[in-house]
C-alpha cells in the first residue's frame, strides 16, 4: 500500500472515531466530563452554601444536646425509685378489715383473722393452694394474694401483724 492511502485510511479512522465519540452523548449533560470547580460548585449547593463554621456550630449544639440527656439518663438510672417489691409490715386493731388492692400479697405473721370474700370468688391461699371463702379462718405465715380491688380482705379478731405488698386499706 502506497503512502497516500495510510494516511487517508489514518484521517478517516480519527475521523470517524471522533464522530462516534461525539455522537455517543460523551461529554454530554447525562455523562458530564467535569473539573474540581464543577465538583465543587454541586458540593456548595448540596450543603445548602453552608461553610465550616456554620457546620461547627451546628455540630457544637448537638454535642451540647447530648451530653445534656446523657445527664438525665444518668440522673434517671441514680434517682431513688420506691421499692414495690419489699413487704411492709401493718400492724391491724380487732375489728378492723384491711382490704387490699388488686394483686396485693398478704402474709399474716401474728393475730387471728377471718377471710373476707366477695360473690366473685374468696382471697387465694398459694402457701396451701386453696380458696379461702368468707368466714374461714386465715393461716399464719400463709402467703395470700388478692386478685382484684373488689372488697376482699382480711377481718381482725385479734390483733394482728400482716406484712403487706401492694396497695391497701384499712376500715
Amino acid at each position: 500500500m502506497n503512502k497516500k492511502v495510510k494516511v487517508v485510511l489514518a484521517v478517516i479512522s480519527i475521523t470517524a472515531i471522533t464522530l462516534y465519540a461525539a455522537d455517543n452523548g460523551l461529554g454530554s449533560s447525562s455523562d458530564p466530563l467535569v473539573t474540581k470547580s464543577y465538583v465543587d460548585q454541586k458540593i456548595t449547593e448540596i450543603s445548602g452554601n453552608m461553610d465550616s463554621s456554620s457546620l461547627a456550630k451546628q455540630v457544637a449544639t448537638q454535642q451540647a444536646l447530648i451530653e445534656n440527656i446523657m445527664e438525665e439518663i444518668s440522673g434517671l438510672k441514680n434517682a431513688e425509685t420506691p421499692n414495690n417489691n419489699v413487704f411492709e409490715v401493718v400492724v391491724v386493731q380487732p375489728g378492723q378489715v384491711i382490704y387490699g388492692k388488686q394483686s396485693t400479697e398478704m402474709i399474716m405473721r401474728s393475730g387471728k383473722a377471718q377471710a373476707v370474700a366477695v360473690a366473685a370468688g374468696g382471697l387465694q391461699d398459694i402457701t396451701s393452694g386453696e380458696d379461702l371463702s368468707s368466714g374461714m379462718e386465715i393461716p399464719k405465715n400463709h402467703l395470700l394474694i388478692i386478685p382484684r380491688e373488689d372488697g376482699r380482705g382480711l377481718l381482725a379478731d385479734t390483733k394482728l401483724t400482716v406484712m403487706v405488698r401492694g396497695g391497701y386499706t384499712i376500715i
